[in-house]
């Protein structure tokens, strides 16, 4: 039987090229990197989505996407991303994310004196804690013009990766116990750093925590649109 993984493709988007990046290659992923020995999903979100909804749950593979923008700032879905990426090499944080591999392609515009600097910095920092890149670090120039043109750059780097990642999974698992230590590790950074970053939720208590808000302001925001009607007056079908 197939052994089962899977990767997630992360991105921080400006103007959408680095989002239909990670959509094109998530999409591909399954058939470019499935065989007898192993059976691959993919899945793609953005960098702070990875954080605040996947609550950093490291895969063993991941695959970066994502540009600069403004002075060499992160883009949309990559504040706090970025944020945590500084967090990490300014305190040095070696061994953190042992056992996470990493593919990452950077997008930018070489106009600008700050290109490039996001992916960088967070390119940086993720080796700093101990995570492994797979293959070269992509640089995608919006400026470039001919085979350089940012688009054809993007597909190029795509195309040269597809076996650099299938290495990655070839290999054994790491051990789990070192994933989980990337989690927590990345959680415990967020919640020093962001004050709306809510606590990781311990047992079925946590849970309802969260599920029972969620649902309260459901039902009341479905009561005031009248969407509740069908409650009340049962008899009456209702139709949408």
């Amino acid at each position: 039987m197939p052994r089962q993984e899977e990767i997630l493709v992360l991105y921080g988007s400006q103007t959408g090229n680095s989002e239909q990046a990670a959509i094109d290659l998530a999409e591909k992923a399954p058939a470019k990197l499935s065989n007898d020995e192993v059976t691959v999903t993919a899945r793609h979100m953005q960098l702070d989505d990875f954080l605040e909804i996947e609550r950093a749950k490291w895969s063993r593979l991941v695959v970066i996407i994502t540009s600069s923008y403004g002075v060499g700032q992160a883009p949309l879905g990559c504040y706090k991303f970025r944020a945590m990426c500084d967090e990490i090499g300014k305190r040095k944080l070696s061994g953190m994310l042992d056992g996470v591999s990493y593919a990452m392609c950077g997008l930018g515009d070489s106009k600008y004196t700050t290109f490039f600097q996001n992916p960088s910095a967070i390119n940086a920092s993720l080796l700093t804690a101990g995570a492994w890149r797979a293959g070269l670090l992509g640089k995608a120039d919006a400026s470039g013009e001919g085979d350089d043109e940012q688009g054809k750059v993007i597909q190029r780097w795509v195309d040269t990766h597809w076996s650099k990642l299938a290495r990655v999974l070839a290999e054994d698992p790491p051990e789990p116990e070192k994933l989980q230590n990337a989690q927590k590790k990345t959680l415990e950074i967020c919640e020093e750093l962001f004050d709306d970053f809510a606590p990781a939720k311990k047992g079925f208590g946590g849970a309802l925590a969260i599920v029972v808000p969620v649902v309260l302001a459901v039902v009341a925001g479905a009561f005031f649109s009248g969407s509740l009607d069908f409650l009340l007056n049962p008899e009456e079908e209702q139709s949408y």
